[in-house]
């Protein structure tokens, strides 16, 4: 490049002559044809690099032109950053010092040239000025000396292995602290090649360095701010995003990162916090969790900063702002806010480095800050709803296992999000009964947890009138349709439906009656290993038009098992079919020996998460001696021998202390069943050990329904359900095809 100071034309001034432009970096943004032409350089292998790599690409003996650099102007102002390269006109003779000096005058990217032992022999204007030292302190020196603020170790060895291999190193990372700016950590992009004799002996090195410290912190600034956006909306628990919040930004923007965050208002996710209020706030996270002087986890985070002119705490401005009132190196604040509520504030520290914090931090602060306002802000928001969905749901959250003499059950429950309408209950009948029952509704939201909780609620008020199962869907199917019709008036367009399974396990006949309204799975297993898949036909759903609901009576001998889900599940399941293998002992690969079957809850987390509610139960059987029955003639004669057979069955349990009560009891059941009952008539007495209780129970085949009623002073009669009530601790009626059931349900002493 030659001739400098030959300024050239006013066109070429203006950039329209310029065959290059470089900007102020010295990297090159445009490259001609001209350009190719004139310095035999491709456009490709020159574009977006340092101008610096001319040196490495062009043959310089073979140019047979000039080239003049200078700056571009702007109309009649000196556009900044932009330099532009013109032809300057044929060549008198060589080029090579003329280049040597229009680089290092004029060159905006930071030149060193070192020797063989790699002290330094000559540096331009640029690289003074990066590194604010004057240039008779520079050469002459060692570069591991001059350049020990830049950690001269990695940057030596790329030195020497340039020099040993001649390969060129281009655009290697080395960071430092000039002495022009010591408190800022700066960035240099370092390209280096062997300079050769022409005998190919190495003579030196030259070195360029350009300042990309404003890009590199520009591309680490986004790269948190994607993870914070790729990593925070993954959790709904908002200490967890929290605890993202501090991993991504340490060690780019802070040292040592942490969150305190405010307690969620009780009053719901909408309720508002006031700007002056005292919110306490709690270290929610902090990274590293080792980091001296970082608070713990779980303590109380003062608001160091004052009120602003209008009384308004500055942390509830949302705006972040530097603390420095916090000892140990810079301290960056930023609020996290939300519609004017302080959810939290996260402290950003470097007591690592002097570094302060720039507008750029700042703003990224703020960025952050209102993601995770946003995050925060929804995990509360599902908390609270969480919240409400326990509280309507009331007791299905009971330990996952359920026990007494006739029954064992496990389940599993998943109270929101698809399970919000599912439901499931284990109700005790009378005469040892339990009723199982599972249901669901389609649907998420508040109306659907309130359909939900008013369905359940019919169930189990339903289950205390003792009805057969698709008597009881038959009942509920009208309650759904009623319920629909509510939703319809109060504006709502969706047509509420449900699914339901209800089964009744009587140990004493070791009988399991079902009825299924919709198409969830049910399974039974008998203790022989086989299992009945389809037991029940699928039929319409609770509040749609249809057939009436599938029943059916099933053996159940002791050891079978139940299995209900709340929703569809194919056969073939192999979730299903691993389940099958764990009750009924079996390895479910076939190659290990048969297992002990047992009830296990975890298994049923192997389940597919659609399937919001899942119970299982495995069946026992009423001892034969627990359970004694006799005919009833219908005379009143037969009064006194059911009284006394009655009193001696329980002797024989070691009840005597209760006869007398069961006495009375079922002296007054036989009475009322020989006056108004239709025959034949049959008394049974049970004893439950589990829950020390004895089952008083009288059958016939009439279809009235006895009547409870207080008799006034001078009747003779109507007394005896009054009498059987007070003594026992549960009565009622139970129907069936075959007539009606008396019972009453006395406590004995344990």
């Amino acid at each position: 490049m030659a001739e400098r100071g030959k300024p050239p034309g006013p066109d070429a001034r203006e950039g329209r002559g310029a065959v290059a432009v470089l900007d102020e970096h010295g990297v090159v943004v445009a490259w001609s044809r001209a350009a190719e032409r004139l310095l035999g350089v491709d456009r490709s292998r020159i574009l977006g690099r340092p101008v610096t790599d001319l040196l490495t690409l062009i043959d310089a003996e073979q140019l047979s032109e000039g080239v003049t650099v200078g700056p571009v102007l702007k109309g009649d102002e000196i556009e900044p950053g932009r330099w532009g390269l013109w032809p300057a006109g044929p060549l008198p003779g060589g080029i090579r010092s003329g280049v040597l000096e229009a680089v290092f005058t004029q060159s905006p990217v930071g030149l060193h040239v070192l020797d063989i032992d790699l002290r330094v022999l000559r540096v331009n204007s640029a690289a003074v000025g990066m590194r604010g030292v004057p240039e008779n302190e520079i050469v002459g020196r060692p570069f591991a000396e001059v350049y020990e603020r830049f950690g001269p170790r990695p940057l030596g060895r790329y030195l020497r292995e340039v020099l040993a291999s001649g390969v060129p190193v281009f655009d290697r990372r080395v960071a430092g602290y000039p002495r022009a700016d010591p408190a800022r950590e700066h960035i240099f992009a370092v390209s280096v090649f062997r300079l050769e004799d022409d005998e190919g002996r190495p003579l030196g090195l030259v070195a360029s360095a350009v300042d990309v410290t404003a890009r590199e912190r520009a591309r680490d600034r986004l790269a948190v701010l994607h993870r914070v956006h790729e990593r925070m909306g993954l959790s709904l628990d908002p200490v967890r995003c929290a605890r993202e919040l501090v991993r991504a930004v340490v060690p780019v923007l802070a040292d040592v990162a942490t969150v305190a965050l405010a307690a969620p208002p009780l009053h719901g996710p909408d309720a508002d916090v006031s700007p002056a209020a005292d919110v306490p706030l709690r270290c929610a996270a902090v990274w590293p969790p080792d980091a001296d002087g970082a608070p713990e986890v779980g303590a109380v985070l003062p608001l160091t900063e004052g009120a602003g002119p209008d009384g308004v705490a500055v942390p509830h401005r949302g705006t972040p702002y530097l603390d420095r009132s916090t000892p140990g190196g810079p301290t960056l604040v930023a609020p996290i806010v939300l519609r004017g509520a302080l959810l939290g504030i996260a402290r950003f520290t470097r007591p690592h480095r002097p570094d302060p914090f720039e507008d750029d931090d700042l703003r990224l602060a703020a960025d952050l800050a209102t993601h995770t306002a946003v995050c925060v802000d929804n995990a509360r928001r599902y908390e609270y709803s969480h919240a409400v969905a326990l509280a309507l749901q009331g007791n299905l959250l009971r330990p996952g296992r359920t026990g007494s003499s006739t029954l064992e059950a496990v389940h599993r429950y998943l109270p929101t999000g698809l399970g919000s309408g599912a439901w499931f209950d284990v109700i005790p009948l009378s005469g040892s009964r339990v009723a199982l029952t599972v249901g669901h509704i389609a649907g998420v939201g508040p109306d659907t947890i309130a359909a939900m909780v008013q369905l359940r609620s019919a169930v189990q008020a339903l289950a205390a009138l003792d009805l057969d199962p698709h008597d009881l869907l038959a009942r509920l199917d009208d309650v759904t349709h009623r319920l629909d019709e509510e939703r319809s008036a109060a504006g709502s367009e969706e047509r509420l439906t449900a699914q339901c399974v209800y089964a009744v396990h009587d140990p004493v006949t070791e009988t399991c009656a079902i009825a299924r309204a919709g198409h969830q799975t049910v399974l039974v297993g008998f203790p022989d290993g086989t299992w009945r898949t389809q037991p029940l036909e699928e039929t319409t759903a609770l509040g749609e038009e249809g057939p009436p609901f599938a029943a059916a009576e099933i053996p159940v001998p002791p050891g079978s098992t139940l299995v209900l889900l709340s929703g569809r599940a194919a056969p073939d399941d192999p979730a299903l079919a691993a389940l099958r293998a764990h009750l009924t002992g079996a390895d479910p690969t076939g190659a290990g020996p048969p297992r002990t079957p047992g009830l296990d809850g975890h298994l049923l987390d192997a389940l597919p998460a659609d399937q919001a509610a899942v119970l299982v139960a495995r069946t026992r059987a009423v001892g034969a001696g627990d359970v004694a029955d006799r005919d009833i003639d219908q005379e009143l004669a037969s009064v006194a021998e059911a009284r006394h057979w009655a009193v001696r069955r329980l002797e024989a349990w070691g009840l005597a202390e209760t006869a007398f009560a069961v006495e009375l009891i079922v002296s007054e059941l036989v009475t009322n069943a020989i006056r108004y009952g239709t025959p034949p008539i049959r008394l049974r007495l049970i004893r439950n050990p589990a829950d020390h209780t004895v089952t008083s129970e009288i059958s016939d085949s009439g279809g009235a329904a006895p009547q409870l009623r207080r008799a006034r002073a001078a009747d003779e009669g109507g007394r005896g359900l009054f009498i059987s009530g007070e003594l026992s601790d549960r009565w009622g009626v139970r129907w069936s095809d075959k007539g009606k059931t008396v019972w009453t349900e006395t406590a004995y002493p344990s």
